[in-house]
């Protein structure tokens, strides 16, 4: 919690406005920026809270449009006043003084920070077509859209004829195409271990550390200050269902049910997911993130495929109608929306380990087939090949 009652009830009494400073670790000039705004005069006229936006990620979405550095202004009641998105200290400078004058001068009001609720459509599967053609046409695509692409091209064999023409957005989007390709990233983020194993190219024990095995949080980096967000949470539990799709061993399994039910009991909304838990006046503004929600949807259909819950079928169905009423524009939305519906309506269900990819397939103990086999519409085949889907 940054923004909690000992900070509102002082900007209250001192009648004083609450500034952030969005920084990251990437900002090579934040840390002496944040320096010299601190001891300019004017800056002592606000409340100041210097904010990580990776880590606070649900503080950045709320209050500023992703650049960093953000100087965010908010009166004591947390509407905004004014966003200031520069690394020039005089122009930051001038523009507190305007804005404190005008708000001591009541020249301005503050805006109310408004929620981000999309209305829910149906499942379309128009949207996996989409994300192959974005593919295609030269999109910059990264994992999940390969996924798709992958799958599509296991039924369609003429479009691996543009694999070579593919752009990628990173290497973990390459290694999958390739396979050859050395994967490296900043492990200091749950997100990016959970990919890592989810794909088989990092240790599930590395995933652990980041898990509180008794609620069910997860911890959004190494650092432990913040917990609990939607998409960390639904990436962990995507990479321990694939640890538990390669071992079958139930202690992942378990765990990924613990994570199932703290999105269920903390983030869940009438209309999809929260992107974080309600802690202060902030976080209340109810936001429904859009990949958050079609990732959380892979997450509570993949546990459908495993466990025949009905209940997880459900939520998955509600997080996929969410994001796609949020977007059918943007293709790592409709991509990962895509995976989600093809779990959903064109499950395959293996019962062993298979060594190409496919959206499609969940690996479970037992199918109802012989060892080796696919079950796909009440029926079993020997090879993925047989399978012609409904959707596409």
């Amino acid at each position: 919690m940054l923004i909690n009652n000992r900070v509102i009830d002082d900007a209250k009494f001192y009648d004083k406005p609450i500034l952030l400073f969005f920084t990251d670790d990437n900002c090579i000039d934040c840390d002496k920026l944040y320096q010299q705004l601190d001891k300019l005069y004017i800056t002592s006229k606000y409340l100041t809270l210097k904010v990580h936006a990776l880590e606070y990620i649900q503080y950045t979405v709320r209050l500023s449009r992703g650049v960093i550095p953000t100087i965010s202004i908010l009166d004591p009641y947390l509407n905004l006043l004014g966003v200031i998105e520069s690394k020039d200290l005089k122009f930051i400078e001038s523009k507190l003084r305007e804005l404190f004058d005008n708000y001591k001068n009541k020249k301005i009001k503050g805006i109310k920070l408004e929620e981000f609720v999309p209305e829910p459509i149906d499942p379309i599967p128009s949207i996996i077509y989409e994300t192959v053609n974005r593919v295609i046409e030269g999109f910059e695509a990264d994992s999940r859209m390969i996924e798709v692409y992958l799958t599509y091209s296991n039924v369609y064999k003429d479009y691996l004829k543009a694999k070579d023409k593919i752009k990628y957005a990173d290497k973990l989007a390459r290694y999958l195409l390739e396979r050859n390709t050395k994967v490296e990233m900043d492990k200091t983020y749950s997100a990016n271990v959970a990919m890592l194993v989810n794909y088989g190219l990092e240790s599930s024990e590395d995933l652990l550390d980041f898990i509180n095995v008794n609620t069910g949080e997860v911890y959004r980096s190494k650092r432990k200050m913040n917990r609990g967000i939607l998409l960390d949470q639904a990436l962990v539990g995507n990479a321990l269902l694939s640890v538990y799709e390669r071992t079958f061993n139930e202690e992942y399994l378990g765990l990924s049910f613990k994570i199932a039910n703290y999105i269920k009991d903390n983030l869940q909304h009438e209309k999809g997911f929260r992107d974080s838990k309600i802690e202060d006046e902030i976080t209340k503004i109810a936001y429904l993130e859009p990949i958050s929600n079609s990732e959380t949807s892979i997450f509570f259909a993949r546990l459908w495929n495993i466990t025949n819950d009905e209940n997880y079928r459900n939520f998955a169905l509600k997080a996929l109608s969410s994001a796609l009423g949020a977007t059918l524009d943007n293709p790592k939305v409709i991509a990962r929306a895509s995976i989600a519906y093809l779990k959903i309506f064109e499950s395959v269900r293996a019962n062993s380990q298979i060594d190409y990819i496919d959206s499609r397939i969940t690996v479970v103990k037992d199918n109802g087939c012989g060892k080796g086999m696919l079950y796909y519409d009440g029926r079993c085949y020997s090879k993925i090949d047989d399978i012609l889907p409904k959707s596409f």
